[in-house]
């Protein structure tokens, strides 16, 4: 008993459900994704627009263009492009894959930032349809939190992504707040208790 309050009082107040949460099932690594991912990840970029809950809206050819040249960009690069001020910058960027073996991505997620000293955005993520339910869409965030471990990671999503929601919850993210048109911000500290 005198042993479980001591851990429970060394953890950096870390509540144990929290604590047996994040360390009761290893996540796969994720690896850096392929060139031939980048389909994958815009058709669920698609399915999410078709939604509302994308941050792209790919109704027009030239947007899906510029997507796709970005992300092909930050596959060979690791440098996410983006439109600030109405220039293009040059961020930090990932592409990230959670896969079986060799086989097509269960999941991917791209994260980017500004540099060395800011926190890391999650632009997207998306488990494959056939995976959906099945914890995924968590050991793919706790992978990539794992990934970025030291550094801050955040995210903005539309209230009504319940899964998603769900399963950055599960992964340790909290709510910082909700804006008044519904999109709820996200944060995972720099460390976390494994």
């Amino acid at each position: 008993m005198l042993t479980k309050l001591k851990q429970l009082f060394t953890s950096g107040g870390v509540k144990p459900a929290t604590r047996q949460r994040h360390g009761a099932k290893r996540s796969r690594p994720l690896e850096d994704a392929r060139n031939e991912d980048i389909d994958s990840f815009i058709e669920a970029v698609y399915h999410a627009d078709a939604k509302g809950h994308s941050p792209w809206v790919l109704r027009d050819k030239s947007v899906l263009d510029t997507l796709r040249r970005a992300l092909e960009f930050t596959v060979n690069r690791q440098v996410w492009m983006q439109r600030e001020n109405g220039q293009v910058v040059h961020w930090q960027g990932r592409l990230l894959a959670l896969r079986h073996g060799e086989g097509p991505p269960l999941g991917m997620v791209l994260v980017c930032r500004p540099d060395d000293e800011a926190a890391w955005q999650l632009k997207f993520f998306y488990i494959s349809r056939e995976w959906k339910g099945s914890g995924h869409g968590t050991r793919l965030l706790m992978a990539i939190r794992r990934s970025l471990s030291g550094v801050p990671l955040q995210t903005r999503l539309p209230l009504a992504c319940h899964s998603a929601i769900d399963s950055l919850e599960a992964a340790g993210f909290t709510r910082q707040h909700v804006d008044a048109l519904e999109v709820a911000s996200y944060e995972a500290p720099a460390q976390w208790d494994e």
